[in-house]
């Protein structure tokens, strides 16, 4: 049976050679913020998974050459090098196409010059000059601090897209160009980032170098790390959560423990917290050269992330279990929405403890003094992100380098390099030091300020050292060589010529690690309202939408979105996708959170839909309640007259009949967006199925039309609206993955809920195979506000 429909984006990166044709993924790429590789080869698919942030794209896209062809941020000789020459990999028969790594505008172009233009042929070996830069405005969390802007750098091109221009927009995965030659190497590029130091600090949420006494809150994303200080306490079996110290006295029912260490962890100790399904806890401890290098990991905690809220429950209910029967006041239970964040990102970030309520955050790990329970919430023990760029997670800030040249002179790279602490870097140790892996690791996520070297100005000054003797030349340039060597950096150069005004000074650049920057930020889970209105789409079965609804619909919910994103589907696209494509069906594309008809004539009466995912009967929003701890309605008059303090209402689908008051007004589901994320997200992940939970855990099989049917009738129960659900999930994945396919539209085929002469598929989990399928056509026509 044919079923053709057309959805139309409002835009999607299409200047592509060749087409293939377009099938819906079944890998399980992550793609929180939106950014990508400069280069995304259809030969190297993206084989990520929704566990491993960043997948292995950067593997398989950034094949960075060798410290002595071109890396970052020194050569051999110990000139700075503010990007890295990367291998373009093979697309078919021919080399990958340079694509744009995020949204932003152009602000510098150069075609590339013609072949016979001897400044391009330096010692006979041709370099091409074909450059793009690109600035990029985003956001990586919430508020003035978590706005930032950097710009990428494209060079030796080898062609440049014929419509691209300067102050034109350009959108993530649109070709660029083709890779050319770097001194007779092809296929290559230079790319880089950099930014101004004052975007630097919102990078990383403070002025460059160590950490803070506390991680930031404004942008939270990847893992978690502890700073535990030495002398914590360490027990072998795991403490109530209302206690803080289990060798403190007994406390009603619950008996004290002695610590391993009667005196506490014998040194500082940092851990990280991963959750990829699984959780697992890993301790790093320092060096005598203040390294932070792995000391052990906990076996994983399998399937930790899909029991998060099962988890949760459980010990909010040890608060008013016997154990502390008979100390009154004393307790407050926390509620599980609270713990359930604490157990996530190491403390609250949009539930938050309140008055009287306390929760201690024990975890079982190893330590040099023996594998044991640990406080986390404790006193002095330190919560940070990966947004906190910490010194443990492998970041440095160098820019004590004091001499203009191009020399490196920075005493922190120079020590890294000294392996053998003989207090002299000669050329030949610094080629064997940069081959050694853990040096290749700190260059890998080091930050470093210092000149640029594509700017014209000061050529000479940052290159005379080649005039001079030096260990890392055979011989110095003479006069002439000098003078052809600086006529082919001129013809390079192009940093006054960007049309910017925020474009940092040649003399005042931070420059980032390029891959290192982009695996960081493609575990960063916050999208700005331009990149979350191009997600809905322009035409639908619902209707249109253009741009400017689309946009003012993003910019009323991108926060309740974003915080939603970040709570309950963690990093994964995949999940986001299938999160999207069933709200929008359930909301009329983000146009309303509450249902039509205000369940007038429905057996839910006035505990109708309401929320992203249209919560519904008097059980779901009860279960709301005791998730968020929700406090009774003060008096007694509810929004909707059809409760009151008397009023019956079946409970659920078939359900017994049962009194709602003194419970919270249900229409704070709907009037606050915050609500309407948070029940949604309640039921995302409290959802059971199958002899299972969570509907995370049927995402992440993948964006195949089957699991987009078993998700709907998770969150639906029937056909309303199926073949929406599936053009959504087909449209928005294809957004917000790798995706590079060419073509402007596709038909895909996907079963009905109820195959004929087959088991109904949402019986089945995984989802079953079928082949009685229907046809649709989905519609990726460009459309660019």
């Amino acid at each position: 049976m044919a079923h053709r429909l057309r959805l139309r984006s409002n835009r999607f990166g299409h200047a592509c050679r060749q087409a293939r044709p377009f099938a819906l993924a079944t890998s399980h790429p992550n793609r929180p913020m939106i950014i990508s590789p400069p280069f995304l080869s259809a030969a190297q698919p993206d084989a990520g998974n929704t566990v491993v942030p960043g997948g292995n794209v950067c593997t398989a896209n950034m094949l960075e050459c060798t410290p002595g062809g071109g890396a970052y941020p020194v050569s051999f000789n110990l000139g700075w090098h503010g990007g890295v020459h990367l291998m373009a990999p093979s697309d078919g028969n021919q080399a990958a196409y340079v694509r744009a790594i995020a949204d932003g505008k152009i602000v510098y172009l150069r075609k590339t010059g013609p072949n016979g233009k001897p400044t391009l042929h330096y010692r006979n070996v041709r370099t091409d000059d074909g450059c793009v830069v690109i600035r990029h405005d985003t956001e990586i969390g919430e508020g003035d601090n978590a706005r930032v802007t950097y710009y990428s750098v494209y060079l030796h091109l080898q062609t440049v897209q014929p419509t691209l221009a300067v102050g034109q927009k350009i959108y993530r995965k649109d070709v660029l160009g083709t890779p050319g030659q770097i001194y007779g190497q092809y296929p290559q590029i230079h790319f880089e980032i950099v930014c101004d130091e004052a975007s630097l600090k919102k990078f990383i949420g403070r002025a460059p170098g160590p950490v803070g006494a506390q991680g930031r809150t404004d942008a939270i994303y990847g893992d978690t790390w502890f700073f535990v200080p030495h002398g914590t306490k360490l027990f072998a079996n795991e403490p109530h959560p209302f206690r803080e110290d289990d060798s403190a006295p007994a406390t009603a029912m619950i008996q004290p423990q002695p610590s391993l260490v009667p005196a506490g962890t014998s040194r500082d100790l940092v851990i990280r917290m991963r959750y990829e399904k699984d959780c697992t806890l890993t301790t790093y401890q320092q060096d005598a050269d203040g390294n932070w290098l792995v000391f052990g990991a906990m076996p994983a905690e399998r399937d930790a992330e899909y029991n998060l809220y099962q988890r949760a429950t459980a010990l909010h209910d040890r608060f008013t279990d016997s154990s502390l029967a008979g100390i009154g006041g004393a307790t407050v239970a926390p509620s599980p929405s609270a713990i359930f964040e604490i157990l996530s990102f190491g403390r609250g970030i949009n539930d938050r403890l309140g008055n009287g309520q306390r929760f201690n955050h024990w975890r079982k790990m190893k330590t040099p003094d023996g594998d044991g329970w640990i406080n986390l919430s404790k006193a002095g023990v330190r919560v940070y992100s990966d947004a906190d760029f910490p010194g443990w997670a492998g970041w440095s800030f160098v820019s004590d380098d004091p001499t203009p040249d191009s020399l490196c002179d920075s005493p922190t790279v120079k020590r890294w390099l000294d392996i053998d602490r003989s207090g002299h870097i000669s050329h030949a140790k610094a080629v064997q030091a940069l081959n050694v892996e853990t040096v290749r690791q700190r260059m890998a996520h080091a930050v470093c300020k210092f000149p640029t070297e594509w700017s014209k100005a000061g050529l000479e000054a940052r290159y005379n050292w080649l005039k001079n003797p030096h260990e890392a030349l055979t011989t110095p340039l003479s006069d002439a060589d000098f003078n052809t060597l600086m006529d082919h950096a001129r013809d390079l150069a192009f940093w006054e010529d960007v049309s910017d005004p925020d474009f940092p000074p040649p003399n005042e650049c931070w420059h980032f690690p390029p891959t290192a920057f982009v695996r960081q930020f493609r575990a960063c889970n916050w999208l700005t309202v331009d990149e979350l209105a191009q997600c809905l789409p322009r035409r639908s079965l619902t209707g249109q939408t253009p741009w400017d609804e689309a946009h003012r619909r993003a910019t009323e919910h991108q926060k309740a979105i974003n915080a939603l994103r970040r709570k309950y589907l963690g990093e994964s696209t995949v999940r986001f996708v299938h999160f999207l494509a069933q709200t929008y069906i359930e909301t009329g594309i983000l146009s309303l959170v509450s249902e039509g008809g205000a369940g007038h004539g429905k057996s839910y009466g006035p505990f109708f839909g309401r929320g992203y995912l249209q919560l519904t009967w008097p059980n779901g929003y009860d279960e709301y309640g005791k998730f968020r701890l929700l406090s009774n309605i003060t008096g007694s008059v509810y929004s909707d007259p059809r409760i009151s303090t008397t009023s019956t209402h079946q409970w659920s689908s078939g359900g017994s009949v049962q009194r709602w008051y003194p419970r919270y007004d249900p229409a704070r589901v709907a009037s606050s967006l915050a609500d309407a994320a948070e029940s949604s997200g309640m039921f995302w992940i409290s959802k059971h199925f199958r002899g299972k939970n969570n509907i995370n855990r049927a995402a992440d099989l993948g964006v195949t039309p089957a699991v987009v049917g078993f998700i709907s009738w998770l969150i639906n129960g029937g056909a309303a609206g199926y073949a929406n659900r599936q053009q959504f999930a087909a449209l928005i994945f294809r957004i917000l993955s790798d995706d590079t396919s060419s073509v402007s539209h596709a038909t895909i085929s996907y079963p009905p809920l109820t195959p004929p002469g087959q088991p109904t598929l949402c019986h089945s989990f995984p989802p079953a195979p079928v082949t009685a399928t229907l046809s649709i056509q989905v519609s990726y026509e460009p459309q660019i506000p």
